[in-house]
C-alpha cells in the first residue's frame, strides 16, 4: 500500500520538475526578446523619485542638472539621491556632461551622520571631472579615499588592521583613456557592481577594476546618488539613467508560460512523517535511505515556495549523513531549476493583491 502512495508522489514530482524546466526554456527566449533587463529611473522631465537641494538641482534640456554659481555656491559637496530601493548587485548606464569642477556617481552609499541638510553622502563613487586625471576612477567619498586609480586593477585589503590598496596590474594608459573622454560633451558611463567586484567604463573603455576584500568596511548594498562638488562654479548633467539589478527575479510579463497541469501537494504526506514511521522499525542508514527515496515531493514543494520549510531531522549514522548530503544537493538543484516558476507565482500573487486593492478603492473602501 505504501508503495502505491510513493509512486503517486514521484509521478507528481516529475510533473513539477518538467514544468520548471519548460518555464526556464520559455522564459530565456522571451525575456531576451523583450528587453535587455535595464529600467529607466529618470523620466527626462521631472525629478520624480529624486531628492536633492532645489537650490542646485533641476531638469534642463531633458537632463538632471546640478549647478553652482558665484552667487549660489554649495558649502560642501551636495548630492541628489534616488529614492528607489537600495542597490546591491547591479549595472548602471547613463550619460553625463560636465562644465568645470568635479562630480561623480555614488553607489552602495550612505547618508553621512551628524547634523547636516540630509544631502550629504559617503560610499563608492564613480568619479569624473572637467580636468584630465580622475574621470573613471573608483573613489571612496568619506570612505577610504582613492580605491582604484585610472587604468589600474586593484584589490582592497586589510592587513594587521591597516587598510591597503594593492595594485594587481595595469589595464591601460591613463592619458590614452583620457583621450577617449569628450570635454564639455556627453559621455557614456557604465558601472558594474557584482559581489565586491566593481568595474567602471567610460565610452566603452574599462577605466578601473576594483575588488573590495576589506571585510571591515566594504559595502554590499546602499544608495544611488549624483554629486555636485563644492568649489568654483560648475554645471553637471545626467540623462538616460538606466539600471539593471543583477539576479532580479523575472517578472510575469517577461514570461511566456505554457499551459501547465495543476499540481497540488496538499494531499501528500510529509516525507519526514513517513520516514519517522519507518524509524519505529528500522534506524540509521535504513531510515535515511527511506528519507532520500521519499524526499523528492517535499524537495519539489520547497523549490516552488518563497520560503522553504526548515526541518530538524533526528540524529543519524555516518552512512545516513552521506545520503542526507546527496539529498541536500539535489534539493538545491531543484530550487535553481524552479526559479522562473517561483517568480511567476510571486508575480501572480502581486497581481491578484493589486486587483483586490483597486476593487476596494473603486467600492470606496479603505
Amino acid at each position: 500500500m505504501m508503495g502505491k502512495h510513493m509512486l503517486k508522489n514521484i509521478r507528481v514530482a516529475i510533473v513539477a520538475v518538467l514544468a520548471c524546466g519548460l518555464i526556464g526554456v520559455a522564459s530565456s527566449g522571451s525575456a531576451a526578446a523583450a528587453d535587455d533587463g535595464f529600467e529607466s529611473i529618470f523620466d527626462g522631465k521631472t525629478l520624480k523619485n529624486w531628492n536633492g537641494n532645489p537650490k542646485f538641482w533641476s531638469v534642463k534640456d531633458g537632463a538632471i542638472t546640478g549647478q553652482t554659481t558665484k552667487a549660489n555656491p554649495t558649502r560642501g559637496n551636495t548630492f541628489i539621491i534616488w529614492k528607489g530601493a537600495d542597490l546591491g548587485d547591479f549595472e548602471l548606464k547613463l550619460q553625463y556632461k560636465i562644465v568645470g569642477g568635479n562630480s561623480g556617481i555614488q553607489y552602495r552609499s550612505f547618508k553621512l551622520p551628524g547634523k547636516n541638510d540630509g544631502w550629504r553622502i559617503g560610499g563608492y563613487q564613480a568619479d569624473f571631472e572637467a580636468g584630465n586625471t580622475y574621470s573613471g576612477i573608483v573613489y571612496g567619498e568619506a570612505f577610504r579615499g582613492i580605491l582604484c586609480n585610472r587604468g589600474l586593477k586593484t584589490e582592497l585589503v586589510r592587513t594587521g588592521g591597516k587598510f591597503q590598496v594593492k595594485t594587481i596590474k595595469r589595464l591601460g594608459d591613463s592619458k590614452a583613456i583620457q583621450a577617449k573622454i569628450k570635454k564639455e560633451d556627453w559621455n557614456d558611463y557604465h558601472i558594474t557592481a557584482k559581489g565586491f567586484h566593481l568595474v567602471h567604463r567610460i565610452n566603452g573603455v574599462v577605466t578601473a577594476d576594483c575588488t573590495d576584500n576589506d571585510a571591515k568596511q566594504r559595502r554590499a548594498t546602499g544608495l544611488l546618488a549624483l554629486q555636485l562638488h563644492a568649489g568654483p562654479p560648475m554645471t553637471v548633467q545626467f540623462r538616460k539613467i538606466r539600471v539593471k539589478r543583477l539576479g532580479k527575479k523575472v517578472s510575469a510579463r517577461q514570461l511566456s508560460l505554457p499551459d501547465l497541469p495543476q499540481v497540488s501537494f496538499s494531499d501528500l504526506p510529509s516525507p519526514n512523517e513517513v520516514a519517522d514511521r519507518v524509524a519505529e522499525e528500522t534506524g540509521g542508514v535504513a531510515t535515511e535511505a527511506v528519507r532520500a527515496f521519499l524526499g523528492l515531493p517535499g524537495d519539489v514543494r520547497d523549490a516552488v515556495v518563497s520560503t522553504p520549510e526548515k526541518r530538524k531531522l533526528p540524529p543519524t549514522s555516518e552512512g545516513g549523513k552521506l545520503i542526507r548530503k546527496v539529498r541536500s544537493t539535489r534539493a538545491r538543484g531543484l530550487r535553481f531549476l524552479a526559479t522562473p516558476l517561483r517568480s511567476a507565482i510571486v508575480a501572480a500573487e502581486e497581481a491578484v493583491e493589486t486587483a483586490k486593492k483597486k476593487d476596494r478603492v473603486d467600492r470606496g473602501r479603505p
